[in-house]
């Protein structure tokens, strides 16, 4: 990491996985980047997902195929006001670093990937993907599972290591 001043914790980097609306997983697929956005939830040191009981995931994201994950929790540009902007403006030095320039919180993972097979544990991972995306139809969840379980895939990727930095503007 270039910016070392910019590193955060693990507890940190766990923090921007858990708040990310999506993580953009990537991996080599014969000679070409594969590279795809998609909803996560983590449990302890995996991030889970569900896919297709077929294509691009099911081929990719088994067996311990490396897969680099990154997550964005805050991203946004400044809003400054007229006095605030005026006030950088008048010193070009402090241009670049406050007015142009975005604010982040992001996380860099190398995980396993390994497709999840155990009944228990992908109603598990479905539970936790729902109760974070779609939390007020929680009380049909038993009734949904029932229905798609055997048409969902579920895949598990074990974080090898993780680095995660901000930029937040004062």
């Amino acid at each position: 990491m270039r910016r070392s001043d910019r590193r955060l914790s693990d507890e940190s980097a766990y923090e921007i996985i858990d708040e990310c609306e999506y993580a953009t997983f990537s991996t080599i697929d014969d000679d070409e980047i594969f590279s795809v956005p998609l909803s996560i939830v983590r449990s302890g040191d995996f991030i889970y997902i569900h896919g297709a009981t077929s294509g691009s995931k099911k081929r990719l994201f088994h067996s311990g195929k490396e897969v680099s994950i990154v997550c964005v929790s805050h991203a946004k540009v400044p809003n400054l006001s007229k006095d605030e902007f005026c006030k950088f403006a008048q010193n070009p030095k402090k241009l670049g670093s406050n007015v142009f320039t975005t604010e982040y919180k992001s996380a860099i993972l190398k995980t396993l990937a390994y497709e999840v097979l155990e009944s228990d544990e992908k109603i598990m991972a479905l539970r936790l993907l729902c109760e974070k995306y779609t939390p007020k139809y929680m009380e049909a969840f038993d009734e949904a599972v029932k229905f798609s379980l055997n048409k969902t895939n579920i895949y598990k990727f074990k974080i090898i290591s993780m680095s995660a930095k901000a930029k937040i503007l004062k």
